[in-house]
């Protein structure tokens, strides 16, 4: 895409970005994908080295407003001002749900669309990618976009990620990474799926409420999918692209429901029963039911 040089302060109040933000495995692709076919946005998926550059070597990935500094704040607006030019800028990096404070920071003109899944169905996905491995050109491109000063925080994770795949072993760990993921590393790996979902998204949950409705939209994929004209429209409204928006009608057209009970059949009542305690508070603040 051509890159333009614009004041993303003049860019963004005339068409304020849209942020989507989610677990791993909770709709961001699906939702992404009929975004870009928006008129008048340019999608960017997941530009993750643009939101951590300076605060690569963390140990998690949770952001707050106090990580925040001028020149950081500065060269992200202007990276994705750059990168929409003329058109309303819109991407999607899931792990940005544990960041949610560090980005209305930055861009306090975004429309944020937080969308929530069945801790469940969450799981299930997540374990299916570890067992399958991330894509070699995945892996590659993201080297690519790593800034050289931040290829020691990114190395040795790659390579344990291409290992692995090259010789058909499952990934120890794939995901989001609230506070604690290193011990939850070592679990079971029902188990540490189960606190990786619970945590980061009682995070995102907590930093929605503190942001407002004014600037975030919550809303569930099972919903998206079941009633994709009703929910559609909303974000739609919201976001500002209008209810006319072909957005509304791609949405329509591509939603699928099939896949929202598959949990049912891929986890045991045991293995169920076992992580309840870890799962329940957060599925009944979102609204599901055990």
């Amino acid at each position: 895409m051509t890159k333009h040089k614009v004041h993303p302060d003049d860019a963004f109040a005339a068409k304020p970005p849209i942020l989507l933000v989610g677990s791993q495995r909770s709709g961001t692709t699906f939702l992404g994908k009929m975004l870009s076919m928006a008129e008048d946005v340019a999608y960017w998926i997941e530009p993750r080295h643009v939101w951590t550059r300076g605060n690569a070597y963390r140990p998690d990935q949770r952001l707050t407003a106090e990580h925040v500094t001028p020149r950081i704040r500065m060269r992200i607006r202007q990276a994705f001002a750059d990168y929409a030019g003329t058109k309303r800028f819109c991407e999607k990096t899931p792990s940005n749900c544990l960041r949610l404070l560090f980005i209305h920071e930055v861009i306090p003109e975004a429309r944020i669309l937080l969308i929530l899944r069945d801790g469940r169905s969450v799981m299930r996905s997540t374990g299916e990618i570890m067992n399958e491995g991330v894509a070699v050109s995945r892996v590659l491109e993201r080297a690519r976009q790593t800034p050289l000063t931040e290829w020691p925080a990114f190395f040795g994770q790659a390579i344990s990620t291409l290992t692995r795949r090259v010789t058909n072993r499952p990934l120890k760990y794939w995901g989001m990474k609230p506070p604690g993921w290193k011990a939850w590393a070592k679990l079971p790996r029902d188990e540490m799926l189960a606190h990786q979902w619970a945590a980061g998204m009682t995070i995102a949950l907590d930093d929605a409420e503190a942001i407002g409705p004014d600037n975030i939209m919550m809303f569930r994929y099972e919903d998206l999918v079941l009633d994709p004209e009703s929910v559609g429209k909303q974000i739609a409204t919201f976001t500002g692209l209008g209810e006319d928006s072909s957005f509304v009608t791609h949405i329509i057209k591509e939603s699928n429901p099939s896949s929202i009970h598959k949990w049912r059949d891929d986890l045991d009542r045991d293995t169920l029963d076992t992580l309840r305690p870890i799962l329940e508070p957060t599925l009944t603040r979102m609204g599901y039911q055990w």
